[in-house]
C-alpha cells in the first residue's frame, strides 16, 4: 500500500475513505474521496456489510469449539453455544420389535399365540427390541402374546415362521389380529399353507398397517388335520415406519 506521507490532499483525496457527517449511532456508508459507495457501513457501535463477506484464506479449523455464529431474523450476527451432539451425524433408525417363541410350539386345532421369549439383544434365542428408546412398542398388558403400538402411525408386520410338519395333509393357519384400545379384536389377514407331506417348511409374508394409538397387534397359529410344530427360529417382527 502506497504511503500518503509527503502527498498533497488535492492529489490523493480520492484514495481516502470517509463517512459523510462523521460517525454517530446510525450506520452510514463508507465512501471514497470521490463519493463512491463501498460495501461497508459504520456507526459508533455497528459494522454492516452490504454484500458478500469473504476471507482471503479460510479460517482455521477447530474440532472442539462449540461456539457458533448465526444470522437472526433481523440479519444480525448472533452467538450461540452448542453441545457436541450438534456436530454428530444423526440417522433415523426405525423402532423394531422381534418376537420369537420361547420354545418349540406344537400346533393344535385351537388358534393360540405361543409364549414369547424374553427380550435380550445379546441372545439368538431371545426376542429383541431395537431402536425403541421412544417407546413406540410395549408388551400388551391386556392381550397375551400381543404388542401394543403406543404411537399412532404406519407399522410393518413381518411373519417369518419355520415349521416342522410331522404328518401329511396338514393345513397351517396363521391369523394376524388387531385389537384397538377399548375395541374388539379383528383378524386383518389370514393365511393358510397346505402340506401334503412331512418335513420342514417356512411361511413368510408382510403387511403394512396404519394403527391407532394403544392398538394391540398379535398373531395366532393353528393346524387343521395332520400335525406340525413351530420352532424357535421363527420371528414375528413389528417395525414402526413413521
Amino acid at each position: 500500500m502506497a504511503t500518503l506521507a509527503g502527498q498533497k490532499i488535492k492529489d490523493k483525496y480520492g484514495n481516502l475513505l470517509q463517512v459523510e457527517g462523521g460517525l454517530n449511532s446510525t450506520e452510514k456508508v463508507v465512501e471514497d474521496g470521490a463519493g463512491n459507495d463501498s460495501a461497508l457501513k459504520l456507526s459508533t457501535d455497528t459494522v454492516e456489510v452490504d454484500g458478500t463477506l469473504t476471507f482471503t484464506s479460510a479460517p482455521a479449523t477447530d474440532s472442539s469449539e462449540l461456539t457458533a455464529l448465526f444470522v437472526d431474523g433481523n440479519n444480525d450476527v448472533v452467538k450461540r453455544e452448542l453441545n457436541a451432539s450438534a456436530f454428530s451425524a444423526t440417522t433415523f433408525a426405525n423402532p423394531m420389535w422381534v418376537l420369537r417363541p420361547s420354545a418349540s410350539y406344537t400346533l393344535t386345532a385351537s388358534a393360540a399365540t405361543p409364549a414369547q421369549a424374553a427380550v435380550n439383544n445379546n441372545g439368538n434365542a431371545s426376542s429383541h427390541e431395537v431402536n425403541d428408546t421412544a417407546n413406540h412398542f410395549q408388551t400388551s398388558s391386556t392381550t397375551t402374546g400381543a404388542v401394543t403400538v403406543q404411537q399412532a402411525g404406519l407399522v410393518k408386520i413381518d411373519v417369518n415362521f419355520i415349521l416342522e410338519v410331522t404328518s401329511g395333509n396338514t393345513d397351517i393357519i396363521i391369523d394376524i389380529t388387531e385389537k384397538p384400545s377399548g375395541g374388539s379384536a379383528a383378524i386383518i389377514q389370514s393365511i393358510t399353507r397346505s402340506h401334503a407331506s412331512t418335513g420342514n417348511t417356512a411361511v413368510g409374508f408382510s403387511l403394512v398397517r396404519h394403527v391407532a394409538v394403544n392398538t394391540d397387534l398379535y398373531y395366532t397359529i393353528r393346524n387343521s388335520g395332520g400335525g406340525a410344530a413351530m420352532v424357535t427360529t421363527s420371528t414375528f417382527i413389528l417395525t414402526k415406519l413413521d
